[in-house]
């Protein structure tokens, strides 16, 4: 009988060990890497908590100056999927020297224009039903979802700019800004590159030509540095603006969404503030 209860003993702590090697199993999650906080966010929106994300670079910083870490280069090498924008300059180097079977999608950059924003979301959602196919169904309404949420954000932001009639104010705007500036509606009359490409000679190109055309906003790129819009706009007599590419870098900027009606609200606001002056 002592026998027979040990044996059964036995039976039920294999079965318990097997059960939860098998819930363990369940929970293991595929790991995903964005480069950016734009591509986790788009990935959280997407797949929510059916994969581990990892996002390499923090939202304050410029992907062409981030420096990789050890911990990086582990997070590519045991990851399923590899998101980037195309611009990241170490992206090629990282997947050689982490030795990942990932794979590895671009998605593009100019993700400040929303019809940009939503082609990106697709190209997000086609690479996770890849490492996904059993979520398909659930990730593929979800990214309709998040992109319908873009969309109606786009409109209503559009809808204040013809109510301002944006397209009489005149701006010079950082490169990164330019295609963002434009589709809001002001009219782009000049850019300028990262401030350490700015030289004294087209520093004082843009102040003429600001002087001239008569320009109400200066924008400024956060993750470029600031601080060559702002001096424009002294010498110019506009309204410096500093917008944001990724979330995370200025208070109420978790998500993309956050980031385009903070960007779109800075803009207006300027531009009211402009018009306001005697």
């Amino acid at each position: 009988m002592r026998r027979v209860v040990l044996v059964l003993l036995g039976v039920v702590v294999i079965g318990a060990g097997l059960g939860l090697l098998k819930v363990g199993h369940a929970q293991e999650k595929l790991v995903v890497v964005a480069t950016t906080e734009i591509l986790g966010d788009f990935v959280r929106k997407v797949a929510e908590d059916r994969v581990e994300l990892v996002v390499l670079i923090p939202g304050g910083m410029c992907p062409a100056h981030y420096d990789l870490r050890p911990s990086d280069v582990a997070a590519v090498a045991r990851a399923a999927l590899v998101l980037h924008h195309g611009f990241e300059p170490w992206m090629e180097n990282l997947i050689k020297s982490s030795g990942s079977k990932a794979l590895v999608v671009k998605t593009g950059d100019d993700w400040n224009v929303p019809p940009n924003a939503l082609q990106q979301v697709g190209i997000v959602l086609g690479a996770l039903e890849k490492i996904l196919p059993k979520d398909a169904l659930a990730v593929q309404q979800n990214a309709l979802a998040f992109q319908k949420r873009i969309e109606e954000l786009a409109g209503r932001l559009l809808a204040r700019a013809q109510q301002l009639n944006v397209q009489e104010a005149k701006v010079i705007s950082q490169a990164f800004q330019a295609k963002f500036v434009s589709w809001s509606g002001f009219t782009v009359i000049g850019t300028y590159p990262a401030p350490e490409r700015v030289s004294a000679q087209l520093f004082l190109q843009l102040v003429q030509l600001g002087r001239e055309q008569k320009a109400a906003l200066v924008v400024d790129n956060l993750q470029s540095g600031v601080g060559v819009g702002a001096r424009l706009a002294f010498e110019i007599g506009a309204i410096s603006v500093v917008l944001t590419n990724f979330p995370g870098a200025v208070p109420n900027t978790r998500d993309y969404l956050e980031v385009i009606a903070h960007n779109g609200t800075q803009m207006f606001e300027a531009l009211e503030s402009y018009r306001r002056r005697p």
